[in-house]
């Protein structure tokens, strides 16, 4: 009788073991906050979600290849710098340490696609001086850039916000506007979605630019950010493939 209990005992201890040791192995899934902007094919508004985004497929692809699991969680760009501290997120994509002004626990990953941020105005008017661009457009919670600045502090240029890509691309089109400070490949792809020739819209040959990086950044897991920028370095066929797919491309 003593064994049969001690048998027992013993079976007791080890399945309460296994069932530990399942869960604590229990697959975890990491939230990566996202803009819920209007910023296709780059990333998306939650209603929009269904559309595959560049981004969303890159993480999906680093997700699959490193055994993770991801959820998005769609959050307001007005509060970027909150989101970490406010609505308990592991990841923020895009990134960029010209954004954030609260970077002291930020550890970012490398580039995922090197982009330049032009000033996107009419083909006809490529070749306009600095001066006639007095106002430019750009989307709700979104910063000007720093090559702008000192022309707003000036007052000598005006910055008008919209939530909605295809309202900006149309104010540009109809003249109401001098400019757009947000991704060519962005206007490019509402172009084309309201009608209008891609090639009709272009960089300004006259505005200041600045270079920059979209970058995964963390504050919790920087050893999945050092994988991250190994699966980056490895994966460049099939992350330059995504690129193609989206129409977009690394800008020198």
């Amino acid at each position: 009788m003593r064994n049969t209990i001690k048998k027992l005992a013993c079976f007791v201890l080890l399945l309460c073991a296994f069932t530990t040791s399942a869960l604590s192995n229990e697959e975890k899934v990491y939230r990566v906050g996202l803009e819920d902007v209007d910023y296709y094919p780059m990333f998306t508004k939650i209603d929009e979600r269904s559309k595959t985004s560049f981004l969303v497929d890159v993480m999906e692809l680093f997700a699959e290849r490193n055994g993770l699991k991801f959820e998005y969680i769609h959050l307001p760009v007005t509060r970027f710098d909150e989101w970490y501290q406010q609505d308990d997120i592991d990841f923020r994509i895009p990134d960029s340490p010209i954004w954030s002004v609260k970077t002291d626990n930020l550890v970012f990953s490398q580039g995922i696609i090197k982009l330049r941020a032009d000033t996107v105005v009419l083909k006809q008017d490529e070749s306009k001086p600095l001066s006639s661009l007095k106002v430019l457009g750009s989307l709700y919670g979104f910063v000007p850039g720093p090559h702008w600045r000192d022309h707003i502090s000036a007052g000598h240029t005006k910055f008008i916000y919209e939530s909605s890509m295809s309202v900006l691309v149309r104010m540009l089109k109809k003249g109401m506007i001098d400019g757009l400070d947000v991704s060519i490949f962005v206007v490019h792809h509402y172009a084309k979605h309201l009608g209008y020739k891609p090639e009709d819209f272009v960089a300004s040959s006259q505005a200041p630019s600045t270079h920059f990086s979209y970058q995964l950044s963390t504050m919790s897991y920087p050893e999945i950010i050092k994988d991250f920028d190994a699966f980056l370095v490895a994966s460049q066929n099939e992350i330059s493939m995504l690129k193609q797919r989206k129409n977009i491309f690394d800008v020198k």
